[in-house]
């Protein structure tokens, strides 16, 4: 996650296809826990009109794993046609995340200028 002040929304914290997964993974899991594969996050990317958000196969996966690391998702590993595959969850919802990026940036700003 990089913050970026000249944006808005989650265009602060991520790329506009970052954002666009997110959302999508969000939206998914509103009901049930569902979970994504990158196959299925690079499918949904490229079903897009939004040309902008169209990635390489290797930037969806280098991505959701990213969100692993900073704790925005976390995944399961399912057994599938060609070995084990990862299926990416939401590790908070939208509320819960808001609290933890504000919470993350006041103690990186506190630590940086005590």
């Amino acid at each position: 996650m990089k913050f970026d002040t000249s944006q808005k929304g989650l265009y602060t914290l991520f790329k506009p296809y970052q954002s666009a997964l997110l959302e999508h993974i969000w939206g998914l899991n509103s009901q049930t826990r569902t979970g994504l594969t990158s196959s299925q996050a690079y499918t949904f990317l490229w079903q897009t009109d939004n040309r902008e958000l169209r990635k390489s196969r290797a930037s969806v996966i280098f991505s959701l794993n990213d969100m692993v690391d900073d704790g925005t998702l976390e995944y399961e590993e399912k057994s599938g046609k060609g070995g084990y595959h990862r299926v990416y969850y939401p590790a908070m919802n939208r509320e819960e995340f808001a609290k933890h990026v504000k919470k993350t940036i006041t103690n990186k700003l506190n630590e940086v200028f005590p």
